[in-house]
Formats: C-alpha cells, sequence, structure tokens
C-alpha cells in the first residue's frame, strides 16, 4: 500500500468504521487548494488514537466527510523534552514553534523576562503552526503550548526530576558540547531567554537551581530563534531519539 501523501492533524475521534467530518480550515484545505474529490485518501493523526488511513466520503461547500479506514501507526510515546523560550516578534516567533515541533518537543512553554517584548502569544495561531508542523514532518502528535508565564514562577514550579539547560551569553557557562558528553537525562528542558538575554537578577535565580545547567554556544551571539534551534539540535543529538530511522513512507 502506498501512503497517501496528505496528513491532516484531527482533535476527532479515530477509530475504524468512524465517520469524521471537518470543517472550515481542513475543509477548505481538502476541497479547494488540493482539489480532492470523494473516493480520494489522506491519513489524519491524532494525539490520543495514532496515524488512520481515511477514505474521503462526500464534500460539500464548507465540510468534507470521511471514514476511518485502517491504523497505519499507534499513539507515540512523547519524546522527554520541552523547549521554554522568551517570546519574540512576528514570524521569527511562529519558527520556534514550527521548529520546535519538527525537532520533537513534546512541550512549549513561553516565559516573560524582564527583558521580554512580547508578553502575548496568540494561542490558537501557535496551535496552527504546530499542526502544520506535524503534518509535514511525519510527527503524529504535537507539542502542548502552554500559556505564558513570568520566569519566577515557572521557575519556582519546574519539576526536580527534569534537567534544564539554558543559554547564558555572559560566559559563565561551559560549553554545551561539554554538557552533552558528561549528562545523560531522562528528560530535559531547554531555555533561551529574550533579545537582549537574561538580566543579572534573572541568571542569579536560574544558577541557585540545582538541577539547572548554563551553557555557553560559541563566540557569536545567536538571535533569540537561532538560539532555540541550536540548544535543541545539539541536546537532541546526544539525548533524544537521532538514531532511529525517517518515518517517511508517502507517495
Amino acid at each position: 500500500m502506498i501512503k497517501p501523501r496528505h496528513r491532516l492533524a484531527t482533535d476527532a475521534a479515530l477509530k475504524s468504521g468512524a465517520l469524521v467530518t471537518l470543517n472550515d480550515a481542513p475543509a477548505h484545505y481538502l476541497a479547494n487548494v488540493l482539489r480532492l474529490k470523494a473516493g480520494d485518501r489522506v491519513v489524519l493523526f491524532s494525539r490520543d488514537a495514532g496515524e488512520w488511513l481515511v477514505d474521503i466520503t462526500e464534500v460539500k461547500k464548507k465540510s468534507v466527510m470521511l471514514q476511518v479506514g485502517q491504523q497505519l501507526r499507534i499513539p507515540a510515546d512523547p519524546l522527554p523534552f520541552w523547549v521554554a523560550f522568551a517570546p519574540i516578534k512576528g514570524g521569527r516567533l511562529e519558527t520556534i514553534i514550527e521548529k520546535a515541533t519538527e525537532l520533537g518537543a513534546s512541550l512549549l512553554q513561553p516565559i516573560i523576562t524582564q527583558r521580554t517584548i512580547v508578553d502575548k502569544v496568540n494561542a490558537e495561531r501557535a496551535d496552527s503552526t504546530a499542526r502544520e508542523a506535524a503534518e509535514q514532518c511525519e510527527r503524529i502528535d504535537w507539542p502542548e503550548i502552554r500559556e505564558p508565564l513570568k520566569l519566577a514562577n515557572w521557575l519556582g514550579n519546574f519539576p526536580k526530576d527534569m534537567l534544564l539547560v539554558y543559554g547564558d551569553e555572559t560566559g559563565e557557562g561551559e560549553p554545551i558540547t561539554a554538557l552533552i558528553q558528561k549528562e545523560k537525562p531522562g528528560q530535559w528542558c531547554i531555555l533561551a531567554g529574550p533579545e537582549g538575554g537574561f538580566t543579572p537578577e534573572e541568571l542569579a535565580m536560574l544558577r541557585h537551581m540545582g538541577n539547572a545547567r548554563a551553557v555557553s554556544l560559541g563566540p557569536r551571539i545567536l538571535r533569540a530563534d537561532t538560539a532555540v534551534i541550536t540548544l535543541a539540535a545539539v541536546t537532541l543529538s546526544a539525548w533524544g531519539d537521532w538514531q532511529h530511522k525517517p518515518r517517511f513512507a508517502g507517495g
């Protein structure tokens, strides 16, 4: 069987034989962008049900009806990897969400610091960005995106058994390459600060945490979105699931 090219994330209940109705943007995408018709096949996936082959049974003006067929993949265990970041302006925030999703983050936490300029995140748009990224990268889930929290409040409730790796532009942190060679956490979170970096008071809070590690990302000062991608990629290469082969099985 050749797997259909087109995959959509959904909150609908997926089980063999179930009828699913898609409305709004997903229906528009299938009917007007892809111009699919009754009898065509696509793939739907959700966090709870995994990935399923579905048949389009009816295309209406504002909705598409589908029947769920064979399960292609069971639900995946989330990677024990979180991404925390200070929100930034415009498309660069979407870049953070998109790339963190592609890299496998199970949770995204916007953090409000003293130098954070953007203190709100459009939850609906952020979730849509994460879903679209999951559709493209063969994930069968997408990260939970939490409401923004002030740094002090977030640190006060941070899990004691999770390693926190944060970028430190002052030069006090050890090279990231040194850290990944000596640590092997069961679960970890990366934290990238705002444009301008953390304040001395914030760095003091972070250094006070027994399960936090300050790291340097080299001699160049990285933009906030670049720092997120770098911290994610380097830690994943050592502690993540990069030993597995690509999952792509499209037509």
